[in-house]
């Protein structure tokens, strides 16, 4: 991979305030809200000015667990990441890939869009339509919405071979597979190495880890 298009070649440049006219997928809003004493108080939060009035349950992104499955060899089970460079970190973080609803468009499409966009793979969706149940990404700080979609990636097929990812003007992302058995030492490592761990892949891993602690392996 060449310099030119490795996500730890960027850099932040300077930081300087907002103002919401100027903002174009983000604005500042302050709420007021009652108290459960009857106090009103006022609380300030991010609003997504994006989000399709037609998706699913007011859903703004969607987030792709998406593992390897390879008829030619059934037990490799691998999970599919990303590293990207996110501004407001100033990292290269480690996520799923994700991407905002189109209007018009299903949970179910939108994943698969994705993840052909960021990856080059073509998945096929796994599990209950529409997804997980809806979440709330950083409820403290925003209403935005997210599902997880799960989905497999058949690499023995020949579309899967040679992916090539289609990424946006200003996009730069390096897809890789990691063990599932090994996911939860590997995310610890690349923190360590300096990485950014989205909180979404290191809940996952640390689910996985809860797991293997409770079953005593």
């Amino acid at each position: 991979m060449s310099s030119g298009t490795n996500p730890s070649a960027a850099r932040i440049v300077s930081v300087k305030p907002l103002e919401n006219k100027d903002a174009r997928w983000l604005n500042l809003v302050q709420i007021e809200y009652l108290t459960p004493d009857g106090q009103t108080r006022q609380w300030e939060a991010i609003h997504r000015t994006t989000t399709p009035k037609s998706s699913p349950g007011g859903v703004d992104s969607v987030h792709i667990i998406a593992v390897r499955s390879c008829s030619s060899d059934p037990s490799r089970k691998e999970i599919l990441l990303e590293k990207q460079f996110r501004p407001p970190a100033g990292k290269v973080c480690i996520e799923f890939p994700a991407g905002l609803v189109d209007p018009n468009e299903s949970i179910e499409t939108c994943a698969l869009r994705e993840l052909r966009e960021e990856t080059g793979y073509v998945g096929e969706v796994m599990g209950k339509v529409g997804g997980s149940m809806v979440m709330f990404g950083s409820p403290a700080s925003s209403a935005a919405k997210t599902v997880f979609i799960h989905a497999t990636i058949d690499t023995c097929k020949p579309e899967n071979q040679t992916p090539v990812a289609e990424l946006e003007d200003g996009e730069f992302i390096e897809p890789f597979w990691v063990p599932l058995a090994s996911l939860h030492s590997q995310i610890r490592r690349l923190a360590e190495e300096g990485f950014a761990i989205d909180s979404k892949v290191g809940i996952y891993a640390e689910g996985l880890e809860m797991g293997r602690l409770l079953n005593g392996a």
